[in-house]
């Protein structure tokens, strides 16, 4: 097999770490050929002793919104898909991410989620997901997504067979880290990026939080966090949120700690891991009450309706009274989810093709 990372982005995001933990289960199962990746990160992967397929660094994801790089994208593709057909003609090439390749059909995607489908960054996404994604979903080998509820979704939205698609759960090393039952008085959001993210209804319902705690927000700079920093303005609470950009994972270990509860009261999700790093932390997480939580975290998270004030006010309640077996709880329900779960379940996908 060949794994395409050629759109994988920066270090340390979510669609980073499903893909290298993805990588880790095929190298260990001893079916991967080649990787295709961005020159960036070359070095990184060189110690998996297979031959790198270089892509220039232009055609990777940032977080930014840009009308640019998926155009430089779509037409460096169809000069990669060329150079693949000639030389690994018969080989399966997996993308850990959505982005297809032109006339490639022994291709495998992963489609993390429909957000895009239905609440579309960019016009050229709305093109992408509604009308492009469609098409091609059905010509390719395989589809890879990281939950029921994306699947059952995909299935209903692109009108694909529920056999030609495989969920391959995420995955955490609670060993990696930091466990506290001592906890400060500040609520954590992490990977507020974009709008479906919701947090600007964590800062709308404040009267809920901001007397008793302050907010940090982990987040890159984008238009949607500018857009938060000038709402804490307007609110004035600016004094009780926290923005950190780009900090070091070791720093949000410790962040996730000592937090009193994680706050991700996001509107669509397609598996969303931070909920689990906290847990891994014995520290609980709030988040927004959709099908993908309950599946993923079952009863172990605390539910709230962004848009009620009652709702916010009722699961900081719980925060501010549970105890230390609740907590132990989670460290356990965390465990669940790692490395040799997600083997298993690339393994059994391995056999499907």
């Amino acid at each position: 097999m060949i794994l395409n990372l050629s759109r994988l982005g920066g270090n340390g995001t979510g669609m980073w770490q499903y893909s290298i933990k993805f990588l880790d289960c095929l190298h260990e199962i001893g079916n991967l050929d080649a990787i295709i990746c961005p020159k960036m990160h070359a070095d990184f992967l060189k110690k998996y002793n297979c031959e790198l397929i270089i892509v220039p660094d232009f055609v990777s994801n940032t977080t930014d919104i840009s009308k640019i790089r998926p155009i430089l994208w779509l037409v460096y593709s169809y000069y990669l898909s060329i150079k693949l057909i000639i030389r690994y003609y018969n080989k399966d090439i997996i993308s850990t991410t959505h982005h297809f390749l032109p006339f490639i059909s022994n291709q495998v995607i992963t489609v993390h989620d429909l957000r895009p489908y239905f609440h579309p960054d960019s016009f050229l996404q709305k093109i992408l997901f509604r009308f492009l994604m469609k098409s091609k979903i059905r010509k390719i080998k395989h589809v890879i997504t990281v939950s029921n509820v994306v699947k059952e979704k995909i299935v209903e939205v692109y009108n694909v067979s529920n056999n030609n698609i495989s969920v391959i759960y995420n995955s955490i090393n609670s060993s990696e880290f930091h466990q506290s039952y001592t906890k400060k008085k500040y609520l954590l959001s992490v990977g507020g990026n974009w709008k479906h993210k919701n947090i600007h209804k964590l800062l709308e319902n404040h009267i809920s939080w901001s007397a008793d705690y302050y907010l940090i927000i982990v987040c890159s700079q984008t238009s949607y966090t500018n857009y938060l920093k000038e709402l804490s303005k307007t609110l004035g609470i600016q004094d009780k949120v926290e923005f950190r950009h780009n900090i070091q994972f070791n720093d949000l270990k410790e962040l996730y700690a000592y937090t009193s509860a994680l706050v991700y009261p996001s509107i669509d999700e397609g598996f969303g891991i931070p909920p689990l790093e906290a847990f891994a932390s014995l520290s609980p997480a709030i988040v927004s009450d959709i099908p993908v939580f309950h599946e993923v975290l079952k009863d172990n998270a605390i539910y709230v309706n962004p848009d009620l004030k009652e709702s916010w006010d009722s699961a900081l309640n719980l925060v501010s009274n549970l105890e230390a077996n609740y907590l132990d709880k989670l460290i356990l329900y965390a465990n669940v989810y790692n490395l040799k779960n997600m083997k298993e379940m690339v393994l059994n996908f391995s056999k499907k093709l």
